[in-house]
């Protein structure tokens, strides 16, 4: 096995931030085991032009307020990238852990990606990225691509694969086998009534047939295997979790406690292979400024944990954070900005092979833009995820239509 050697250890140790990327890539060059792929839902559609903002555009600077822009110096000043030799791209102040692994030459950032059919719908824009636009199973149902990716990539004989850190199953994982839905691994995973309880759903679906009987086979097989993982005391009481060293989830609140589940779990089952998250409250028609900037905190505060968490995973691993579109250019007179077309994805993880690849860039002149008022999508979010995948397992086929 690999001596892993995470970004922070090596800091302490007085490496150089230059020598970085070399010692990273050596360091999971021959890494074993399944690559985890956890796709961060940042649902409400977030103003991409406020996360990474164009700060010395023109239109830009005349079409927005200054407190819905990334500025170049001041208070609001945002976090210089050198991402383009041609626009000072700033990411928002708030967001100080992604600049820093962006930085680390571990991330990548799409800035004008979406759906290519044109909507300014939640309903429409999500369920198209959930489904990956078109994939069906052999009964006719929908399934989402992750659950497609998961189905690919996990071990055989794998119990749980794919899991939602929340209260229900996520889109993309719907119509998929070894998955659940994880709110908290604090009380363990046990069926509700105890051995009672478990030996009653046992017997419900021993010997049932049909969809229904499959999925509670496969759940109670996901939850057994999964709690029975779970660190106890010598008298069977369960163990909190315990991070890595000097990581703290608690700034990202609800999110960092959601990304420590995934942590965990993937640091208990080595057939892990897809893991999902959403952070909501992105639909900022008024009031954005003091609202985004409280989003982005949990959003970078979280990841940032979360990176320094699983430095020590003995795998590759990939975290995917999308939108379901963007925002207007022009902010509105709520103090907020209205439903737009494209927005930012970004991607970063552990022996990630993207390096510092920055996407296209359509402008915000007048005659590029999308009907004349939205960022124009430069890249099928599509294209970005199935370069992603193919970064992190090379040669597995991507879960997705190209139509």
């Amino acid at each position: 096995m690999p001596i892993l050697l995470g970004r922070r250890h090596l800091l302490r140790a007085g490496l150089g931030a230059a020598a970085l990327p070399a010692l990273r890539s050596l360091a999971f060059a021959e890494q074993p085991g399944a690559p985890l792929l956890v796709l961060v839902n940042l649902r409400g559609g977030m103003d991409g032009l406020h996360a990474l903002s164009p700060s010395d555009d023109a239109q830009f600077v005349d079409l927005r307020t200054e407190s819905l822009r990334s500025l170049a110096s001041g208070p609001q000043a945002g976090l210089r990238l050198d991402a383009s030799p041609a626009v000072d791209f700033r990411l928002h102040r708030e967001a100080a852990p992604l600049a820093e692994i962006w930085q680390d030459r571990r991330m990548a950032i799409w800035p004008a990606a979406g759906v290519p059919q044109a909507t300014r719908s939640h309903f429409e824009a999500q369920a198209m990225m959930g489904l990956g636009q078109g994939l069906r199973t052999e009964h006719g149902g929908s399934t989402g691509w992750l659950a497609a990716w998961a189905a690919g990539a996990a071990p055989a004989g794998a119990a749980i694969a794919a899991i939602s850190a929340q209260g229900g199953l996520a889109p993309e994982l719907r119509g998929g086998g070894h998955s659940l839905a994880i709110a908290g691994l604090g009380d363990g995973l046990a069926p509700p009534g105890g051995a009672f309880g478990d030996a009653m759903l046992e017997a419900l679906h021993r010997n049932a047939r049909g969809p229904v009987a499959a999925a509670g086979q496969d759940a109670l097989a996901g939850l057994r295997s999964i709690d029975r993982l779970l660190p106890r005391d010598s008298e069977g009481k369960l163990l909190s979790y315990a991070p890595a060293a000097g990581v703290d989830y608690g700034p990202g609140r609800e999110f960092g406690r959601a990304l420590a589940v995934i942590a965990q779990t993937a640091k208990l089952n080595p057939a892990l292979v897809a893991a999902t998250v959403d952070l909501g409250g992105w639909d900022t028609h008024d009031a954005q400024p003091d609202r985004f900037a409280d989003r982005m905190r949990v959003l970078a505060r979280g990841l940032g944990a979360f990176d320094a968490d699983m430095a020590g995973l003995p795998r590759r691993w990939t975290v995917l954070v999308a939108s379901e579109f963007g925002r207007r250019l022009r902010s509105n007179r709520s103090n907020g900005t209205d439903h737009g077309r494209a927005g930012v994805i970004l991607a970063f993880g552990q022996g990630f092979g993207l390096g510092r690849h920055f996407g296209d860039w359509p402008g915000l002149a007048p005659d590029a833009l999308d009907e004349g008022v939205d960022l124009r999508v430069a890249t099928d979010y599509r294209t970005v995820f199935r370069t992603v995948i193919a970064d992190l397992a090379p040669g597995a086929p991507p879960p997705f239509t190209r139509s």
